[in-house]
């Protein structure tokens, strides 16, 4: 079993995760086929994300001196492109008199050199902890039959320290069978919990704001449906598609506002099936991207949940996913 570490925002469980090829910048006309099937996600990073910087031998870290910040992408080490953390600590404890890093900082790109010191506890540090991929649990939106893409999670996928959209160099969903479910209850938000089982069905290539999307390698079934146009939108009953284990249901909301804009937090909706309500206690981390229906069209995607009420949350209008 694979899954996120969480984050907590003051009343929100922002993130419940746990990106297209190509999309049209008009979503009128087109139509997907709506999924809500928990995925297992993996990401890997382009470069290695700093998530922290650390003493070593109860001193400055030799990162620190030389300028390294949290946040940074280490690109490469010595010239040679890094895509493991295990790679990196090869190269540092092989270079004692020094490394000479590629250093991405807000899409600009520098070199830094730092010299390495012997730790207490063996070996050669820098005073770093970075970081080379993440996997969890979400739900899969919508496939797209006419361009062979998917869509997931309703939000892109976040580092947990640093708080920023991971750049991502490649990553994959897989089958996802949900094991059983942590209930969400006032002040703590619950999860889905199950493992990743067989070869990858889609291949990420775009982690944004509104999502992860990618190309399919596995077409879904199932009926194609309009993508909703933010003003047909309305408050009011809707229902969405969910795995909670045993397969993709149908699960009642209610619509309680509707927001034009391309935020996570566009739609505002209340679970209000009770054999929803009863499993997970409304909603709960892995929901996301679950798969928001209207009036036979595909209005949005579920976001976030309220902490202090989980029967309670957001969701994302899907014509800002269709547009990436």
């Amino acid at each position: 079993m694979e899954n996120l570490s969480k984050k907590a925002a003051r009343v929100l469980a922002a993130a419940l995760f746990v990106c297209a090829l190509s999309f049209r910048a008009d979503a009128a006309g087109t139509y997907v086929i709506p999924s809500g099937k928990a995925v297992g996600v993996k990401l890997y990073t382009d470069g290695l994300l700093v998530v922290g910087i650390n003493s070593v031998n109860g001193g400055a870290a030799p990162a620190e001196k030389s300028g390294i910040k949290i946040g940074d992408r280490i690109m490469s080490a010595n010239g040679e492109e890094l895509a493991t953390c295990e790679q990196f600590a090869e190269i540092v404890n092989n270079n004692p008199d020094g490394v000479t890093l590629s250093i991405c900082r807000k899409n600009n790109m520098k070199e830094i050199s730092a010299v390495p010191e012997p730790a207490d506890e063996g070996g050669c540090k820098l005073g770093l902890w970075v970081r080379d991929s993440t996997a969890g649990i979400g739900t899969m939106t919508y496939y797209d039959p006419a361009s062979n893409t998917f869509a997931a999670l309703g939000h892109g996928i976040c580092d947990v320290d640093t708080g920023n959209i991971l750049t991502a160099k490649s990553g994959n969903i897989l089958n996802c069978r949900i094991m059983s479910v942590v209930k969400s209850e006032r002040g703590r938000a619950g999860e889905l919990e199950g493992s990743f089982d067989g070869a990858p069905t889609g291949k990420i290539t775009k982690n944004a704001q509104n999502g992860i999307f990618g190309a399919a390698y596995v077409p879904e079934q199932g009926e194609a449906i309009p993508i909703a146009e933010p003003e047909e939108v309305r408050e009011g009953g809707a229902y969405i598609l969910a795995d909670i284990g045993g397969g993709v249901k149908k699960y009642d909301v209610n619509i309680t506002k509707v927001a034009d804009n391309c935020s996570a937090k566009s739609i505002t909706l209340k679970v209000t099936d009770e054999a929803l309500i009863a499993v997970t206690g409304g909603i709960v981390q892995g929901m996301s991207g679950a798969p928001i229906i209207q009036n036979g069209m595909l209005v949005g995607a579920v976001t976030h949940v309220f902490v202090n009420d989980p029967a309670r949350g957001y969701g994302v209008l899907a014509k800002y996913m269709i547009d990436g």
